[in-house]
């Protein structure tokens, strides 16, 4: 894609041209506030420096940031005995999944073709990928038309901050959205200072403090950023859930990051099922070369996936997560 450079006023100046210029098809890349020298740093306003361009058409509707790199064959294999006669066994645990949830998905697919799989392995695909989609649970959102309330909680280190300045950055640059946010401290201080930046850039109020009878009115989106919860604190923990139940139609998302071991992503999805959690946003796409093994996530706990993100760039890679991006090219068929 060609990328075009903009310079803006404000993000509705931003809008407007990438909008004029590019059409409504046109994604924001970056965002930065232009670079001033001289005197004129003291007088002229700051401005937003914006990249932007039109994607161009894309063969496949998997990003190439979450694509697996490695080719696995049939005869890779599994612990002994995994799958029994179904070759897809071996491959989707040297893809990422653990046995258990292998099982899980070929006991599904077993279910509509029986016990003996298909002959020819792209059968035998095909049955996979179909069984896999039917344990993905879409992501709920609000109705239409109603501002809506994101809090964004995790595990220090999981890019919870990055992940919300992408979601607000593309809210009012590509979509137009008015937005408020804020940046809460917990049982520790919140030194998030990228939230602050983003603002700054793109005329966002940041604040410090929640009341109890906060409203969004004249605004259609809110960005929450509580601070890391350590899980081993129990009244942080209890502290956060108070909080969460004060705010009122709250959409949780909790962030996780997708370079852990899977052993860890599960225990970390388990542990914060005790709190209202509405969905899952994962980071650090661009670090992991199995994001198979994030079907754990979908297979193991409740939650549904809203976002995958990649890359610290903002907005970068910030994907609505989906059952397609997430089956690996080794079993598409």
């Amino acid at each position: 894609m060609n990328a075009v450079s903009f310079l803006a006023r404000d993000a509705a100046d931003a809008v407007e041209q990438i909008h004029s210029r590019l059409g409504s098809d046109a994604v924001v890349l970056s965002v930065g506030q232009a670079p001033r020298s001289g005197l004129s740093r003291l007088w002229h306003r700051p401005q937003l420096e914006v990249l932007a361009a039109v994607p161009d058409p894309m063969p496949s509707p998997v990003p190439k940031s979450i694509e697996p790199t490695r080719d696995l064959e049939p005869a890779d294999a599994g612990p002994t005995g995994l799958g029994g006669a179904w070759r897809s066994a071996g491959i989707l645990h040297q893809l990422g999944l653990l046995p258990l949830y292998v099982d899980k998905v070929l006991d599904r697919a077993r279910s509509s073709s029986g016990e003996v799989p298909p002959p020819s392995l792209l059968d035998e695909f095909s049955l996979v990928r179909s069984a896999l989609a039917s344990f993905w649970r879409p992501a709920a959102r609000a109705a239409n038309g109603s501002p809506s309330i994101h809090v964004f909680i995790g595990p220090p280190g999981s890019g919870k901050t990055t992940a919300l300045c992408k979601w607000l950055t593309k809210s009012v640059l590509a979509e137009g959205r008015s937005a408020r946010a804020w940046r809460l401290d917990g049982r520790a201080a919140n030194f998030a200072g990228l939230l602050d930046v983003y603002g700054e850039i793109l005329g966002v109020t940041v604040e410090r403090e929640w009341r109890a009878n906060q409203t969004l009115a004249g605004f259609d989106l809110g960005f929450l950023d509580l601070p890391g919860l350590d899980l081993q604190n129990a009244q942080a923990v209890e502290q956060s859930r108070a909080r969460l139940n004060t705010i009122a139609s709250a959409q949780v998302h909790l962030v996780l990051n997708a370079a852990y071991d899977v052993s860890v992503l599960l225990a970390q999805a388990r542990a914060f099922s005790a709190l209202p959690v509405n969905d899952v946003i994962f980071t650090h796409l661009d670090e992991e070369k199995r994001p198979a093994k994030l079907w754990n996530v979908v297979l193991g706990t409740n939650f549904t996936v809203r976002f995958l993100s990649g890359g610290q760039n903002i907005p970068g890679d910030f994907f609505s997560a989906s059952a397609d991006l997430l089956i690996p090219r080794q079993i598409r068929g």
